[in-house]
């Protein structure tokens, strides 16, 4: 018999499952009955490496290739020989109509990335074939089965899908987007990159994209290219790029690697920003942030020549202390100036007090601590009192004196204590009567700070414990 021959010719599994069957006890029969256009076609399915599946008789009897049997997962290799609607129960109500169409009309049914809703691996989900369904007749025209060649393309639709919302984003955002080849010639552009660079698409495409780059960075691109050539990261960075009427354009650019389906790299993406408004805002905050020190300093200067009038000649040693406490006050300005006054460090008040005093005097240690512009101001002042207390009549008005300044943060308490102590200087008395470093080192500061300030003064030294929360209430 022809079909039994071509089956112990191709060891197959799907031949020898054919084989082994007992057909006499299906609905189609012992395979001598079959019709012999049954038999040819499957003949010529089983070596195929096209996915073939074949619906024969009125029960539509499952026979499929080697190709075939992967698409329908657990269904296999139960469904071979059994009817359809057994194992093809949840797209039966749409399997079926396509299969009777086929028998009635005696045309091919086909079409391309038709969804079904298929159980094969324990859950429903969407896959997706190309489908042609093709009438098996014998020579008198009569219809024994269809002939089903599909070719699954569900992972196609689906980078297909993905490639539609991708190209969807791109074109729809506002930054501007452009794609090269490895010649690093243009070969995409989306509606940003023409409101921020001004070319149309049709201006750009296949042109270098040194047209964008302005005379004076003539690498640039070049080197872009080649990191990316060697799988170095291109972080995002701030560059200029050329407007069409030649203006220039800050930006902001990060570039990322297009990669084929094979892992080459094929070329690169650009994403650019425009940041024009930001730099200008930033020229604009330093002028600004200049101006403001020039004012603040020529105020102190007006203040210090009205006192120098006022009182220096007859009382130089008053005249002298308020000079020192202007400069103090000068220098914390400008460390709020440098910071465009959105406060500073702990670290850099307690380093610009003591610069003044000579640093070698003086033990620091602490963790890195941000404080707002209120307190760096007040903290600043209060440290100048101390430090000046301490030349005067404490540990910095001997050679053998030092101080330490120490300060902790608590994350539980989300405060922080500053304790600053003298040592090795002369013996110190409780002071009799509170003068203006008093009244503002205990008074002020703990106002400002929201906090707690305690003046200690011990026989070996004058210790400041300053704790204060870190929190909304100092800005």
């Amino acid at each position: 018999m022809r079909m039994a021959a071509a089956l112990d010719l191709n060891p197959s599994e799907m031949a020898r499952l054919i084989a082994a069957l007992d057909w006499p006890s299906c609905a189609l029969g012992p395979m001598h009955e079959w019709p012999a256009c049954l038999r040819a076609a499957v003949d010529l399915a089983l070596p195929a490496h096209a996915q073939i599946v074949i619906f024969a008789g009125e029960d539509y009897v499952a026979l499929y290739n080697d190709a075939y049997a992967p698409t329908i997962g657990n269904k296999h290799p139960t469904a071979l020989g059994r009817p359809a609607r057994e194992h093809w129960t949840e797209l039966w109500s749409d399997l079926e109509p396509l299969l009777k169409q086929v028998r009635t009309s005696g045309r091919t049914v086909s079409a391309q990335d038709r969804p079904f809703q298929i159980n094969r691996h324990g859950y429903v989900e969407t896959v997706y074939f190309d489908i042609s369904y093709s009438p098996i007749q014998d020579e008198n025209g009569q219809i024994h089965a269809v002939l089903c060649i599909v070719a699954e393309t569900t992972e196609r639709v689906a980078a297909l899908n993905a490639e539609r919302r991708l190209s969807a984003i791109v074109s729809s955002s506002t930054d501007a987007i452009l794609g090269m080849d490895l010649d690093q010639r243009i070969t995409a552009w989306n509606r940003g990159a023409e409101a921020l660079y001004g070319y149309a698409e049709h201006e750009v495409m296949g042109r270098p994209v040194t047209l964008l780059v302005p005379p004076d960075r003539p690498e640039e691109e070049n080197l872009i290219m080649a990191q990316i050539m060697n799988g170095i990261r291109i972080d995002t960075h701030e560059t200029q790029r050329l407007h069409k009427n030649g203006t220039l354009i800050d930006v902001s650019l990060s570039v990322s690697a297009i990669h084929d389906r094979n892992g080459r790299i094929v070329g690169a993406s650009k994403i650019a920003r425009d940041i024009g408004g930001r730099k200008k805002a930033e020229r604009l905050q330093r002028v600004l942030m200049g101006e403001l020190k020039h004012r603040v300093k020529n105020v102190l200067a007006t203040v210090q020549a009205i006192a120098s009038q006022s009182f220096g000649s007859a009382e130089p040693e008053r005249f002298r202390g308020f000079s020192d406490r202007l400069r103090a006050l000068a220098r914390a300005h400008d460390l709020l100036t440098m910071q465009s006054w959105e406060g500073a460090t702990l670290t850099s008040v307690v380093n610009g007090v003591v610069s003044a005093f000579g640093n070698e005097r003086f033990n620091i240690d602490g963790p890195d601590l941000h404080l707002p512009p209120r307190a760096v101001v007040t903290l600043s002042m209060a440290l100048h009192e101390l430090a000046t207390n301490a030349a005067k009549y404490g540990a910095l008005s001997v050679p053998t004196g030092s101080i330490s300044i120490d300060w902790t943060y608590c994350p539980n308490r989300a405060d922080f204590q500053l304790i600053w102590q003298e040592t090795g200087g002369p013996a110190v008395n409780q002071p009799t009567g509170t003068g203006f470093g008093s009244m503002l080192i205990k008074d002020v500061l703990a106002a400002e700070l929201n906090g707690e300030v305690e003046l200690d003064y011990q026989p070996t030294g004058v210790i400041c414990r300053i704790r204060a929360p870190i929190d909304a209430s100092w800005d």
